[in-house]
C-alpha cells in the first residue's frame, strides 16, 4: 500500500520546498506553494460558503491544490520580482507534461492545472483570481513588507491588482475593499 502514496508523498515534499515571494505577519521566512494552496482552499470555502456562491467548491478544492504544482519543476516567478516572467508560461508548459509523465495514473491533476490556467469556467475563474487576491490581502497585512523589499510603487501595485480584479466578478468587492484601503493608506505599505 505505502508504495502506491510515494510518489504524492514525495510531490507533497517538493511542493512545501517551493518558497514563495509573500509572508504572513507571524512568519520570518517566505511562505512555501502547499502553505499558499492551503490558505487558498480555506479563503475560497469561506467566501463560497458566506457569499453563497453558485460553484462547485469539490472542483475549486481541485484547482487550489493543483494550480502550482507545476513549480516544482517550473520554480516560482514572483509577482513582484524582477525576471523570470518572459518564460514563466514556457516552463510551465513543460512542467504539465513532466507531471504527465511522473504520475500518469493520476489524469486529474494535468487537467486541474490546465483548467486553471485557461480560466474558462467560473470555477477556475474564481480560483485565479482569489489566488492574486490572497497575496495582496498578505501584503496588507504585513504593512506592505515585500512591496517595500521590492520597491514596488503604489501606481505599479494598483494597476497590477485593477488587472487581476478583472479575472471575476465574484470577487470584485474584495479587491475594491482592497484598493481602497491601499490608496487610503499608501505610506504604511509603500516606501515612498
Amino acid at each position: 500500500m505505502q508504495h502506491k502514496l510515494k510518489k504524492i508523498l514525495e510531490m507533497s515534499y517538493s511542493y512545501a520546498s517551493i518558497e514563495r515571494d509573500i509572508v504572513y505577519p507571524n512568519m520570518d521566512r517566505g511562505e512555501n506553494d502547499a502553505e499558499h494552496s492551503m490558505q487558498l482552499a480555506l479563503a475560497a470555502w469561506y467566501i463560497v460558503d458566506t457569499d453563497r456562491l453558485d460553484l462547485d467548491i469539490a472542483r475549486i478544492f481541485k484547482l487550489c491544490i493543483a494550480h502550482d504544482l507545476v513549480e516544482i519543476y517550473s520554480g516560482d516567478v514572483p509577482l513582484w520580482g524582477p525576471t523570470g516572467h518572459e518564460e514563466k508560461d514556457a516552463k510551465e508548459r513543460q512542467a504539465i507534461e513532466t507531471i504527465k509523465q511522473n504520475l500518469p495514473e493520476i489524469a486529474g491533476i494535468p487537467e486541474a492545472i490546465e483548467e486553471y490556467k485557461a480560466r474558462e469556467t467560473k470555477e477556475a475563474k474564481f480560483t485565479a483570481g482569489l489566488d492574486k487576491l490572497l497575496p495582496l490581502l498578505n501584503q496588507i497585512a504585513t504593512d506592505g513588507r515585500v512591496w517595500k523589499y521590492r520597491k514596488v510603487s503604489l501606481s505599479r501595485a494598483l494597476s497590477v491588482l485593477e488587472k487581476q480584479a478583472l479575472i471575476t466578478p465574484y470577487l470584485a468587492a474584495y479587491f475594491d475593499e482592497a484598493t481602497k484601503e491601499l490608496k487610503a493608506n499608501s505610506a504604511k505599505y509603500f516606501d515612498m
